[in-house]
């Protein structure tokens, strides 16, 4: 789904997911602007895939409201833990407010955090852990990094057509970006969490963090 004021953006969007011709008022005619005909691909939505769409786009600030009051509720009793730091977010405003994600000193910690939550009931989860395959992270991309390919060429990886660099991918090619993902601990946060919910949470975490950071 897009959302835009710009009617010529608009009229573009459509064109693209309806093979970039069938809303224009003459399918055949010459352009009416620059860049108006292109080749469009054949992505519609079907109808009632589009009337769930709108009903869910009636419900989302209410959808938004309740998930960031219910993460700032759990964030707030939560802040003063030592060890413990918030993923940072520019924009808390515009957060979705989806999920809260922590830091934790090391990726030890980490495991025995999650490990102590969910002996709580509480469904959290790592974001990276090596020993758990999840295609959210590229290390666990094995097809990637065998370079597997859909065509006798291999392309892209060999393709004759590429000219550029050899290319390759590794599993530790990012590992900052590895350390902070081993760190987080993530915790979903659905609309419709009670505050006696909320309140679970805050107080289970802090429980684990009084027997995994002291």
């Amino acid at each position: 789904m897009a959302v835009t004021d710009d009617e010529q953006l608009y009229d573009r969007l459509m064109g693209y997911h309806d093979t970039a011709a069938c809303w224009r008022p003459d399918r055949f005619g010459l352009p009416r602007y620059k860049d108006e005909v292109f080749c469009g691909v054949n992505y519609r939505m079907s109808e009632l895939t589009g009337a769930v769409m709108l009903a869910q786009l009636g419900r989302l600030d209410s959808l938004l409201e309740r998930m960031r009051k219910n993460k700032k509720r759990i964030k707030d009793q939560i802040k003063d833990i030592k060890g413990l730091d918030f993923r940072e977010v520019p924009d808390e405003t515009g957060d979705t407010s989806v999920c809260l994600i922590f830091y934790l000193p090391d990726t030890d910690q980490t495991k025995e955090f999650v490990k102590g939550l969910r002996k709580e009931g509480i469904n959290a989860s790592g974001i990276y852990d090596s020993s758990i395959p999840d295609w959210h992270i590229y290390a666990h991309w094995k097809h990637i990094m065998d370079r597997v390919s859909p065509t006798p060429e291999g392309c892209p990886w060999t393709c004759p057509y590429h000219k550029g660099p050899e290319v390759k991918y590794s599993p530790d090619m990012c590992p900052h970006t590895l350390h902070w993902l081993s760190r987080s601990v993530h915790i979903d946060i659905p609309p419709q969490m009670s505050n006696e919910e909320c309140d679970i949470i805050a107080d289970s975490i802090q429980k684990v963090a009084e027997e995994v950071l002291c």
